[in-house]
């Protein structure tokens, strides 16, 4: 009996997830010492694509098997230290993943939520460096350079590359992508616009669903005419993508359910199709809610469900979802805060302050801020303008680490009539 529980508890040991450490100086020296990459994880309680990351990659016998060869270290945006992580690294979106040299130095960056496969192959591409030739070598250099927002430096790049060169990398499909992506990243007007056709005529995976995201501000800036045309080929473009990688199953399903159906969703609002938006929003809710899931086990699915329903305006449905979530996880401030934002939207501050008074308790950091933030809405919408001024004033004071979320508070304090302190 004895063997076959050491036998278990080996196997168990074998498939454990990996340990993170929390330490960058000890994370660094790790290795140093070691020799071995850094990988930094960079996530937070809020990012819903940080626990399909942690639920359906990095806690997988895969990763393991590949985390043997790395140093591990995560950091919470939300506490300062893991702030000033973010902005020493530049990171622009959550989830990512940075890979680092002994002395800090980045190697490449994974962004976004990926699938397993996915996920894997780029991680094992930047462990073993350039890649294999020289056409695949520049892909790899353009993407690099795209997720670091060094689009003028790519620009360079690209601008170096003898003719010969050019035309080769020109014929193959995903540098055709890339080269787009830095045309809408870079400009406006005609060559921008060509690029977003360009990539919504070509890219048939999942990543459209962020080509047409990023395309937002130049879709609005565009002449009427030509904005109404752009608008209809990306709801063809999502509607297709919908129908092969989103409404399917998991097996063949993009890992950002979220983003697809809401970029769609917001085109087809744009286009005054509000019957369509409509259905497709109850659509996710449902689809969501069929899978049987059972609250607490799938976080991700969990937050999705939840976003869905609040776009969708199923208020009877959220009432009750709410006190699920909550219970599921008790320990998280994230639940009673986002409950007690709706509720201000649905107009019912004194539910609100309640929930955001919960939230409080739990709330930590950056996110403490944006708690008090909401709790000063609800008081002032219930006449307690002095206590919401009160409120913050204090954290105005206390959040210096979190410059961003200080300026929020502000301007929520300015708009009460108060002077800066």
């Amino acid at each position: 009996m004895n063997t076959v529980l050491a036998f278990l508890a080996l196997a168990v040991s074998l498939h454990a997830a990996p340990a993170w450490l929390d330490s960058r100086d000890r994370a660094l020296a790790d290795s140093n010492a070691s020799g071995k990459p850094l990988l930094i994880k960079f996530h937070a309680p809020w990012c819903y694509s940080c626990y399909y990351m942690a639920e359906k990659v990095l806690s997988r016998p895969a990763f393991t098997a590949m985390a043997k060869d790395l140093v591990l270290l995560q950091a919470d945006v939300d506490t300062p230290e893991g702030s000033a992580l973010k902005a020493r690294y530049l990171v622009t979106a959550l989830p990512s993943f940075v890979v680092a040299g002994p002395r800090g130095e980045v190697l490449g960056r994974i962004a976004g939520e990926q699938t397993e496969a996915d996920f894997l192959a780029r991680l094992r591409a930047l462990l073993q460096g350039a890649a294999p030739d020289p056409l695949a070598e520049a892909e790899q250099r353009l993407e690099q350079r795209l997720l670091a927002k060094e689009e003028e430096q790519a620009a360079r790049d690209l601008a170096a590359l003898a003719p010969r060169r050019m035309q080769e990398l020109r014929g193959r499909p995903r540098w055709r992508l890339l080269e787009a992506r830095l045309d809408l990243a870079r400009g406006q007007g005609e060559k921008a616009a060509a690029a977003l056709q360009a990539l919504l005529a070509q890219e048939d995976d999942c990543e459209l669903a962020y080509d047409v995201y990023h395309a937002r501000a130049l879709v609005a800036a565009s002449p009427s005419e030509r904005k109404r045309a752009l608008l209809e080929a990306e709801a063809r473009a999502l509607e297709s993508l919908s129908s092969r990688r989103l409404f399917v199953p998991a097996a063949q399903r993009c890992a950002d359910f979220r983003t697809g159906v809401q970029v769609l969703a917001e085109v087809y609002e744009l286009l005054g199709r509000k019957d369509a938006e409509a259905a497709l929003l109850k659509r996710a809710a449902a689809f969501l809610a069929a899978m049987g899931v059972k609250t607490g086990t799938d976080r991700n699915h969990d937050d999705d469900r939840r976003f869905f329903m609040e776009l969708a305006g199923d208020d009877a449905g959220l009432k009750s979802f709410y006190r699920e979530l909550t219970a599921a996880y008790p320990s998280d401030y994230v639940y009673p805060y986002r409950y007690a934002r709706y509720l201000l939207e649905k107009g019912d501050p004194a539910a609100a302050l309640r929930q955001a008074e919960a939230a409080d308790k739990l709330a930590y950091g950056a996110n403490r801020l944006s708690v008090t933030k909401a709790r000063a809405r609800a008081l002032a919408a219930l006449g307690r303008q002095d206590e919401a001024k009160a409120l913050l004033e204090r954290d105005i004071k206390a959040g210096k680490a979190f410059p961003d979320a200080v300026r929020g508070l502000q301007e929520a304090l300015d708009g009460l009539g108060a002077k800066k302190p």
